[in-house]
């Protein structure tokens, strides 16, 4: 976890001295070491901080290459490292530092760019300058786990880390309305960011910039094989769980690679703890510590469950009280850290257990995040596989569908036209969210919302890893092109406000090369869901665990407690909304008083609405967010 700033003109002119404010907004990134460096015609500024998680006392950035002619920053894990340095060496590269991240450098000076990124195995985003050829070149990793933003102003491209990077820079704070209505709708757009102007470069993706502009391009992508590639007898499940079980096991050994102390996130359920308890096994006795959220509300609280999984893991155990009538406290903090609007209680709950593993002496932290997305396991997924193998089942969805014809909004009905039936965890968001939020909307806003179609572009730019497949994969595939990266971005960016780095097994790329394989029928095989991990790992989870019901991590919905509503309330006032291009006044004045006189417990539906309503509040406080055009309100 580090912070990157990069900044290009083609014309030059850059001294360096453009690199100190945002570097100074990057600093909580990386509190540990700061370097910079500006090509010596001034068309190129790169700057770093640095969270020394591998060879603490030798790993300054920017990182040059052979005479000075390449320079890099790199922020994120490479893993697997050593081999490929190994190899480098054996070649004849000569390396300058100890870090992971020279590695990127040096497979470019003898790959390429694009080949290069092949080899590189982790959660990254890094920026190359050469100088040989006036170019910068910068990628991000391919789920999106870390994140990289740029902006195009004055003649010259600015790259970062964060926008708040950006924004520091100059960039104007104006709300990309468009990509609001989009996030409502599937999720914020993987190219866009609620700024607008301040772009994202998409997870799997590389960006070049030269003489002719600026360029972006796909280095890889999710590809299921399609549904008829998919049949149980194709594969012998002991061979294929095997496999699944080595790919896993090597995933978490690579992330336990580190110089500094190593924790872990341990909930009660399946994913955290398979982590863990393979981590466990690859660190030896006190290896690693577990994390775990203790919620005051005990139909949240996942901590007994934890205790006695970590107690059978033979692990370190630490629990972080987190009290629902302290949230109001931070969600400032939250929103500042996360530039993005929260939608439930998860990210201050996340913002302050990054802040106790900090206190509590740790840098590098193994987390579950993935399991769900990779095993199909969240229940809107089961929905869609049950549908996948059953041709009765989507012959009575498709009789349902008929019935909503003329009824569905433009987006839902581009989605059934194309894929002939309708991704659950689509439709969830449409009753949960745009629909009941459709009361709250400013005029203006409703009718840009009725009129967009966040889906439009993702079935026409996927069209190649859409069509054929099986619904669940469908359904699998525009869940991780749109509402995952964002949900990514915004833990990332909390965790790194404490200088916390999180590596997440489930996402690598390797092992979704193998369980993209799996049969469908065998997810669900024993009633139970994602069948295939817990049969791989059925020697290392605790039976509690292998054999419970699904758990995702929630917080307590902060609209039962009636201190946070009141702060909410205070929120999202007629002052504070009275700038705001989304919301109308008198209806969140109206769900408040409604949500107020219902009595805890009964108040969970108004959650989300009320969480996206004081988020665009904070993020335009904050930040000093407008629709006017110019440089909007000072920060």
């Amino acid at each position: 976890m580090c912070g990157i700033v990069a900044i290009h003109s083609a014309d030059g002119g850059l001294d360096g001295s453009e690199l100190a404010a945002p570097m100074a907004e990057l600093r909580p990134r990386g509190p540990d070491g700061e370097g910079t460096w500006v090509s010596p015609a001034g068309r190129a500024a790169l700057g770093h901080t640095r969270l020394a998680v591998i060879a603490p006392a030798a790993g300054h950035q920017p990182v040059a290459g052979p005479h000075g002619a390449v320079q890099l920053v790199a922020n994120g894990e490479f893993y697997g490292y050593r081999e490929i340095r190994r190899e480098l060496e054996s070649a004849g590269c000569r390396f300058r530092t100890g870090s992971d991240s020279e590695i990127a450098l040096h497979l470019y000076l003898r790959d390429g760019g694009e080949r290069a990124l092949e080899r590189l195995r982790g959660e990254f985003a890094f920026v190359l300058w050469d100088e040989r050829h006036d170019t910068l070149f910068a990628s991000r990793d391919r789920f999106g786990v870390k994140p990289l933003y740029y902006t195009e102003r004055g003649g010259r491209l600015y790259v970062a880390s964060e926008i708040k990077a950006l924004l520091a820079c100059g960039a104007p704070t104006r709300w990309d309305t468009a990509a609001f209505a989009a996030h409502l709708q599937l999720g914020l757009p993987t190219d866009r960011t609620l700024f607008t102007g301040i772009r994202q470069l998409p997870p799997g993706c590389s960006l070049t910039a030269d003489v002719n502009g600026v360029r972006i391009a796909p280095y890889w992508d999710l590809d299921y094989p399609p549904g008829d590639e998919l049949a149980t007898g194709s594969l012998r499940p002991e061979e294929h769980l095997a496999a699944v079980r080595e790919q896993f096991e090597e995933a978490v050994r690579l992330r336990t690679v580190a110089d500094v102390p190593l924790a872990c996130h341990l909930s009660g359920g399946i994913d955290s703890t398979a982590v863990a308890a393979c981590a466990a096994h690859h660190t030896g006795p006190g290896g690693i510590t577990a994390f775990t959220v203790r919620f005051d509300d005990p139909a949240y609280d996942e901590s007994p469950v934890a205790r006695r999984t970590a107690a059978a893991l033979g692990i370190a155990h630490r629990e972080v009280p987190s009290e629902r009538a302290r949230f109001a406290d931070h969600l400032r903090d939250v929103v500042r850290a996360g530039e993005m609007v929260q939608e439930n209680a998860h990210g201050i709950a996340r913002h302050l257990h990054s802040a106790h593993i900090k206190k509590e002496g740790f840098t590098a932290v193994l987390a579950g995040e993935g399991g769900d997305e990779l095993f199909l396991g969240y229940p809107q997924f089961r929905k869609d596989l049950a549908l996948s193998l059953s041709g009765e089942a989507r012959a009575r969805a498709a009789r349902g569908y008929a019935r909503l014809d003329g009824v569905l909004p433009a987006y839902l009905r581009g989605l059934l036209g194309t894929l002939g039936f309708l991704p659950t965890w689509i439709v969830d968001r449409h009753l949960t969210v745009v629909q009941p939020l459709t009361a709250l909307l400013r005029p203006e806003f409703a009718a840009e919302l009725a009129a967009a179609d966040a889906a439009a572009p993702l079935l026409a730019d996927g069209a190649a890893r859409i069509d054929g497949r099986a619904p669940v994969h469908q359904a699998a595939y525009l869940f991780a092109k749109s509402r995952l990266p964002g949900y990514l971005l915004a833990a990332e960016r909390l965790d790194a406000a404490q200088a916390v780095e999180v590596r997440m097994p489930f996402f690598d790329h390797h092992l979704f090369d193998v369980v993209r394989h799996t049969p469908l029928a065998w997810y669900d095989r024993d009633g139970a869901g994602k069948y295939p991990l817990r049969a791989a790992l059925h020697d290392r989870l605790p039976r509690e665990v292998a054999e419970g019901a699904k758990r995702g991590f929630f917080a307590p919905p902060v609209v039962d407690d009636d201190s946070m509503l009141a702060a909410l309330r205070e929120h999202t006032d007629d002052a504070a909304l009275r700038d705001n291009p989304f919301f109308e006044p008198h209806a969140v004045r109206t769900l408040l008083d409604r949500l107020a006189d219902a009595p805890p417990g009964r108040r969970a539906t108004g959650e989300n609405l009320l969480q996206l309503v004081a988020g665009t509040v904070a993020l335009a406080e904050e930040f000093g967010l407008t629709t006017a055009q110019g440089e909007g309100k000072p920060r």
